[in-house]
């Protein structure tokens, strides 16, 4: 199951058929909208043939993750290599996935650089993240990058209807709550969130939708929000602060009348 990326499975179909499948993407998009999951399902195709994760365990498949101090050291970047390099139990390819490539630090980003400049053949390497600008340059620049974008709130709440089996009215309350994040969405499904991540997500999707338009007519705009949302990862665990930091205009650099009208 990809909701919302159907056109990329599309593509990496195409590429798998062709035998032009490349040896290290970047998976590139806001949190909680499948790009993890994806990979999994990538991983699936190629060891299995479905373009579908199950219960069934993959051999040819490592994922790896930042660790308890939210880091992703050299360590890991080598158990991948070693992993990369030996020959596929089953499928033509072995998958090392990064999620959360974000935390890569350094030393691992040197050693994982080491690894795109000379890679396996049999060896396909993805790396997941929301902040590709934590990356260095020269291993973005080796690296194929995929992007993934949120989905619509009529793709979500189709999605909650037909998967989830929601009413169409549930559906549609929390597609417009989830601000185009199925992660988010089946979040809200199973137990209602905090206000403080609500006021998080409202904020995101606002920098978001103002970051693809005309980045010099919104960047007062902008500037204020990205404000804003520090103060609310500041307050991460108090909803009234949260709400405070919001509503505060003392350092709102641009007529308040203007703020939701620009782009």
């Amino acid at each position: 199951m990809v909701s919302g990326h159907e056109q990329l499975r599309s593509t990496f179909e195409t590429l798998i058929a062709k035998e032009e499948l490349g040896h290290a993407y970047l998976f590139d998009g806001d949190r909680e909208i499948g790009k993890a999951l994806f990979a999994e399902h990538l991983a699936a195709r190629i060891e299995r043939g479905i373009f579908e994760v199950s219960a069934e365990p993959l051999l040819d498949r490592m994922r790896v993750s930042p660790n308890e101090r939210g880091n992703l050291g050299i360590d890991e970047v080598r158990a991948l290599k070693h992993f990369l390099w030996q020959t596929p139990v089953r499928s033509s390819r072995r998958v090392a996935i990064i999620d959360g490539a974000e935390a890569l630090t350094p030393e691992a980003q040197g050693a994982l650089l080491k690894i795109v400049e000379e890679p396996p053949a049999h060896g396909l390497l993805v790396l997941v993240t929301y902040d590709s600008q934590a990356l260095t340059a020269p291993l973005l620049s080796r690296l194929t990058k995929i992007y993934f974008p949120r989905m619509s709130s009529c793709a979500l709440a189709a999605f909650l209807v037909k998967e989830k089996k929601c009413s169409s009215a549930e559906a549609a309350r929390i597609a417009s709550r989830a601000y185009g994040r199925v992660g988010r969405a089946l979040a809200l499904l199973a137990d209602e969130p905090p206000v403080a991540d609500e006021v998080g997500a409202q904020l995101e999707a606002r920098i978001v939708a103002l970051r693809e338009r005309d980045l010099v007519k919104n960047s007062a705009t902008l500037r204020w929000l990205l404000e804003r949302a520090l103060l609310v990862a500041q307050f991460n665990v108090n909803a009234p602060l949260q709400k405070k930091a919001v509503e505060y205009k003392g350092s709102r650099p641009y007529n308040e009348h203007t703020y939701g009208k620009s782009g």
